[in-house]
């Protein structure tokens, strides 16, 4: 055998080994965590005044998001009707339900904001720095004075599966 030959199963594994390299990185496994908790934590850290817990079909009637959608959920909202506090935390049934809940939540947010900025611009402003997050299956809507605070543990939640 030529030490061409020889070579031939070297560069052919070198070539495997190469191609095997350019995958990119892999992606990190998604966390899995109770919504139940995140929330419990979230609002140890900072009360929503006035709190309404929102049931099953109150996450219908407030955000259009039906329950075949969520494989888990815990909302909570200010029944004063009048100050900018909210916390939605849903695990979505499926990748398609999550963008759907994704969707709804949004649509809440702008609509909120629209009725908010000549009626209200203090809680109008709050709810101007807030936004819909999305993690995998999990979708989150904080809307609160102390977001930012509030938005970090979700972070943690989201990340770390606590």
């Amino acid at each position: 055998m030529t030490r061409q030959m020889k070579a031939l199963p070297l560069c052919a594994l070198a070539l495997v080994l190469a191609l095997c390299g350019c995958g990119g990185k892999a992606q990190p496994e998604q966390a899995d965590f109770s919504v139940q908790e995140a929330m419990a934590e979230l609002t140890r850290t900072a009360s929503i005044d006035e709190p309404l817990t929102l049931e099953e079909a109150d996450m219908l009637d407030y955000f259009g998001i039906p329950a075949e959608s969520m494989a888990d959920f815990a909302a909570q909202t200010c029944s004063n009707g009048i100050s900018a506090q909210e916390i939605v935390l849903v695990k979505a049934a499926d990748e398609d339900s999550a963008g759907t809940v994704e969707e709804k939540l949004q649509a809440r947010l702008d609509n909120w904001k629209a009725e908010m900025e000549n009626y209200l611009p203090d809680q109008y402003d709050i709810l101007s720095q807030c936004r819909v997050q999305r993690d995998g299956l999990y979708v989150a809507l904080i809307v609160h004075p102390e977001h930012e605070a509030l938005e970090e543990l979700y972070r943690g939640w989201a990340e770390g599966g606590k």
